[in-house]
């Protein structure tokens, strides 16, 4: 009989995958999914079985060395979602794997050693000397650690017979929780003791005892003994007689869901909410791919159509995952979804500890959830029935990973759902540039929301120009006099407002405070970023620099000013302006404990904070019917990010941070402060108007070459060594361009922007440089890195170069 053989995706920084064959004395099943352990070289590394393979060039083969995991972590169906991402993304397909896993999975083997009795009588003959004796005296007194000298130093004693290698396993891997539990044995028993007791005087603590069991019939054993103290001796006793009956069982550790955010539901559908709702249940119910984008504006109830399109998936036998951009938002929508579908709902996101995202990953492989809810990493959980998957804010930027495996969580939902003939929906009430021209062009399905709930009416916009502040005003005052305001009309009123500030850019703001320009790139239409340290001011797409003028290039005024925000400024602004107000603050500073944002966001909606001050964490699709005003403080933070979709992202933030204000019954006001208050995207979020900002984008994106009309990818270069990282890219960026040359034709035609230094220029003492393809097809990008390979693949010691493929963020 032929030896079974299966394909493995190993651990390891290689591109393809390898073929191992299964010992027959192997007890656990070989199945796909399944972690093991196998040769690799001189090394024994973990890998993923991936599926049965004939050993058609009869090699000889070796063999796996031992076999993980039950139930199996993946199924068959989740195969080719891996192996497309390790095509597209560029990335060792066993590595794909290893990321997307639950962390405390993984095996972390190492190379061990045991003297042998020849390698024991050589220790004593060896003269102090002799490099071996070291080694062989440290084996002698460290067996089965790992050893920390080379192949190269210990092979040679292998080889002699002194040494016999084995494999170790670091410890801390994430296992099952279990716990004691006392359950009802005999029940007629049961009764008769109870009875006894009750007729027994002093016996009360007793009777309560064995009501419990009575009434519930089991209890966890830490329970019993925390309601009585002598409740390990009464179980002891019950158990004797055999009444009870003790037993252990796995429990599953979970984090809770945020109920207390849950506004009340179901509630009624207007005419735009059933027909999209319509739509939905009969792409689920034919069980076929179909992608839609869901475009409601803000308020105008997707939440309800989410729920509702879950419960279809689930009356039919469908499992559904939800996808959400915030921890925060995971935990509001794992509220609402759990008040509606009951206890099968999981949550599973980074902020949850690794027992919890253990258990949350065996419920799902066991088929005891319906619902998967959670942030980018969810996308991936275990379940074979899928119907239905949700992308919530479908344009939200965190979709995309931005270290190992670099995917865009959004569009690889899209290639999921294909694979697995399901539904996808993209919701957001500002769809990104690519699903709305996707829509358009009927490669997805457009269903539209164009109307708040109740027929509310979106929140009135005003713009601010802060080149017109007043000359009372402090000079580094953050709140304008209109907020100040509006600030105080809304404390008066006992509502409650939302003050927006972004600190994503790490560098300095220059703007003409004449005209409200900021400094641009001449070619590339992105703004210039300030080196500290220096008065250069550089271009990080195409390499373009220059001095920090003396005067605006745009008006020719000498008004150059530069400008520096931050949220704990705001709020003591805030507090010292408003001592009675109730102010708090929601940003990445200040919430990375567990459930710091939750319990922010809970004080918020009981009305135990008047103002809350917060980054993106604010913007996303919260409901506080007491919010009547928000406040943007600098919007030209957004507008002037070094990169292509910095008008796109203003737009977005804008719209959606303008939509918490307004839900309730008073009427909604937004105030945003910038510099340059003509800008389009500006004017596009005061009027609402996300078609004519589309328009506006998408044509200027494909006069420029930009996604979605083109193609970018990546190549980032770092290093510790300044001059060989600068080296490395400079050989990538001229091996590049040797490879274009060849390249004839109009849409196969690539463009090589760099090296150019990356905007930070160093991170934890590794210098990092990049160079940007652009081409108008993507199979001619991965043409050209196929070509590139050995180079991409291979750099020179000391130095690592990573390919982004659709990069989102290129600092």
């Amino acid at each position: 009989m032929a030896a079974r053989c299966v394909k493995i995706a190993v651990c390891a920084p290689v591109w393809g995958t390898y073929t191992y064959r299964v010992p027959p004395s192997l007890a656990a099943p070989a199945e796909v999914g399944r972690r093991v352990l196998v040769p690799f070289g001189r090394r024994t590394v973990t890998g993923f079985i991936l599926s049965e393979d004939g050993n058609e060039s009869g090699m000889e083969l070796k063999e796996i060395r031992r076999i993980f995991d039950e139930p199996p972590l993946f199924g068959s169906a989740m195969v080719p979602l891996f192996e497309w991402m390790a095509d597209y993304y560029v990335h060792p397909p066993g590595q794909v794997i290893e990321s997307v896993l639950p962390a405390g999975l993984n095996v972390n083997p190492f190379r061990c050693a045991v003297l042998t009795k020849a390698g024991e009588r050589a220790l004593k003959r060896l003269p102090p000397e002799d490099p071996a004796r070291e080694i062989l005296g440290w084996i002698g007194g460290n067996p089965g650690a790992k050893l920390p000298w080379s192949a190269k130093q210990v092979d040679p004693l292998v080889r002699k017979g002194w040494v016999s290698l084995g494999t170790g396993r670091r410890s801390g891997r994430v296992s099952r929780l279990l716990r004691r539990f006392v359950c009802v044995k005999d029940r007629a028993g049961l009764e008769a003791a109870a009875a006894v007791c009750a007729r027994r005087a002093g016996a009360a603590n007793e009777q309560e005892f064995l009501r419990i069991f009575l009434d519930r019939g089991d209890a966890a054993l830490s329970r019993i003994c925390a309601l009585f103290p002598n409740g390990d001796y009464l179980v002891r006793k019950w158990v004797r007689k055999g009444v009870l009956e003790a037993f252990t069982a796995p429990v599953f550790r979970s984090p809770g869901g945020g109920t207390a955010l849950v506004p009340a539901g179901p509630f009624a559908l207007n005419e735009d909410q059933k027909t999209v709702l319509a739509w939905l249940e009969g792409s689920i119910e034919s069980g076929v791919f179909a992608p839609a984008l869901l475009y409601g504006v803000t308020g105008s109830g997707k939440t309800e159509v989410y729920v509702r399109a879950a419960e279809k998936a689930i009356r039919i036998g469908r499992q559904v995952i939800v996808l959400v951009p915030e921890i925060a938002l995971a935990a509001y929508l794992e509220g609402v979804f759990r008040l509606r579908l009951g206890d099968r709902v999981a949550v599973y996101h980074s902020g949850l500890s690794r027992g919890e995202r253990f258990d949350a990953w065996l419920q799902m492989s066991e088929g005891k959830i319906d619902l998967v809810i959670g942030a980018r990493s969810a996308l991936f959980a275990p379940v074979p029935r899928l119907g239905l998957i949700i992308v919530d804010e479908e344009h939200d930027a965190a979709y995309k990973q931005d270290d190992r495996v670099r995917y865009q969580g959004r569009d690889t939902a899209v290639m999921r759902a294909k694979m697995e003939q399901a539904t996808v929906l993209l919701g957001s009430g500002t769809p990104s540039v690519q699903s709305f021209r996707n829509a358009c062009a009927g490669r997805y399905r457009m269903l539209s929301m164009p109307e708040r709930v109740e027929k509310r009416a979106l929140p009135r916009v005003e713009i601010v120009d802060m080149t017109r502040s007043s000359a009372s005003d402090p000079a580094d005052a953050m709140l304008s006099r209109e907020l100040r305001e509006a600030l105080k009309a809304t404390l008066e009123e006992e509502s409650q407002a939302i003050l927006f500030l972004n600190r994503r850019g790490f560098h300095r703001l220059h703007v003409c405070s004449a005209c409200g320009r900021s400094l641009r790139c001449p070619h590339c239409d992105v703004a210039l970023t300030h080196h500290l340290g220096g008065r250069e001011l550089r271009c990080h797409y195409c390499g373009f620099t220059g001095p920090v003028p003396q005067t605006c290039p745009e008006c020719g005024r000498d008004a150059i000013k530069t400008y520096g925000f931050g949220t704990q400024k705001l709020e003591l602004e805030l507090r010292s302006l408003f001592p009675s107000a109730r102010v708090a603050r929601m940003d990445t500073d200040n919430t990375r404990a567990k459930g710091v944002s939750f319990e922010i966001l809970k004080q918020f909606k009981e009305q135990a904070i008047d103002i809350l001050v917060g980054t993106q964490m604010v913007t996303k699709g919260y409901d506080f019917p007491r919010v009547t005003l928000v406040g943007v403080i600098a919007a030209d933070l957004l507008l002037n990010f070094p990169d292509f979709r910095a008008a796109e992202r203003t737009f977005q933030v804008l719209s959606q941070v303008a939509g918490r204000a307004g839900r309730g019954d008073r009427p909604g006001k937004v105030i945003i402060q910038a510099f340059n208050v003509r800008h389009y995207a500006l004017q596009a979020a005061m009027a609402h108007d996300f078609e004519g900002f589309f328009e506006r984008e998408a044509a200027l994106r494909s006069a420029l070459g930009y996604p979605p009309f083109a193609h970018l990818v990546c190549i980032r270069v770092q290093g510790k060594d300044r001059a060989k990282t600068v080296a490395c890219a400079g050989e990538l960026g001229a091996g590049f361009r040797r490879m274009v040359n060849g390249i004839a034709g109009r849409e196969e035609a690539i463009q090589v922007m760099g090296p150019v230094e990356a905007p930070i220029a160093r991170i934890k003492d590794r210098y990092r440089w990049q160079i940007l393809l652009k081409g108008r097809k993507i199979a001619a990008l991965k043409h050209l890195l196929e070509r590139m390979g050995e180079a991409v693949r291979t750099p020179p010691a000391g130095v690592q170069v990573a390919v982004d493929v659709d990069p989102y963020q290129m600092l």
